[in-house]
C-alpha cells in the first residue's frame, strides 16, 4: 500500500473507524451528573437525506477533541429508526461547551458500515457543520460547534 491508492484506502478505512465504531459500540446514551438544570443546554439534531425507511440512524455526540479523534467516550449516542425524510432527535443535559457529531444510516441494522470493493462507504454518513475530508474523517475544528445554556440546533446532511 506504498501509492495514492494505498493512501486513499487506509483513509477510507480511517473513516469507516471514524464513524462505525463509537456509533455501533454504545446504543443509549451515557448518564450525567446534573447539578444546575438552568445552565444545561439541549441539543436538537436534525438528520436530512434519508432515503430508506429502513435501518437506523446511528448518531455519537463528542465533547473533547480526544474522544472524538480516539472514537471513545461520546456523552451520548442514539439509535433511531429511520424513516425517510427529514426526522430529528434532542439530546437533553448538556454542559454548554464544544461538540462534535458523527452520524450513519446503518441500512440494514447490522451496527456496521458497509464499503464497496475500493473501500468507499455504501451507506449514508455525516458530521456536524456538514463537514467532510477527502481521506477519514473531517477533524474537530471542521466538525466542532458550540452548545450553549437553553436550546441549540444542528442539521446533518447525511451523503
Amino acid at each position: 500500500m506504498g501509492g495514492p491508492e494505498g493512501g486513499a484506502l487506509s483513509g477510507r478505512l480511517a473513516l469507516a473507524v471514524g464513524i462505525a465504531l463509537p456509533l455501533a459500540v454504545a446504543a443509549f446514551g451515557v448518564a450525567m451528573a446534573r447539578k444546575d438544570t438552568a445552565s444545561e443546554g439541549s441539543l436538537t439534531v436534525a438528520f436530512q437525506g434519508v432515503t430508506q425507511s429502513r435501518g437506523v440512524v446511528l448518531c455519537a455526540v463528542f465533547d473533547s477533541k480526544a474522544a472524538y479523534d480516539a472514537n471513545t467516550h461520546p456523552v451520548r449516542t442514539l439509535a433511531l429508526p429511520a424513516d425517510e425524510g427529514d426526522f430529528s432527535a434532542t439530546f437533553a443535559g448538556l454542559p454548554p461547551g464544544m461538540y462534535a457529531v458523527k452520524a450513519f444510516h446503518d441500512r440494514d441494522g447490522d451496527g456496521k458500515m458497509k464499503f464497496n470493493a475500493l473501500g468507499m462507504p455504501l451507506e449514508p454518513y455525516g458530521f456536524s457543520n456538514n463537514a467532510r475530508a477527502p481521506f477519514g474523517p473531517p477533524s474537530w475544528r471542521a466538525a466542532g460547534f458550540e452548545v450553549t445554556p437553553g436550546a441549540n440546533s444542528h442539521v446533518i446532511r447525511l451523503r
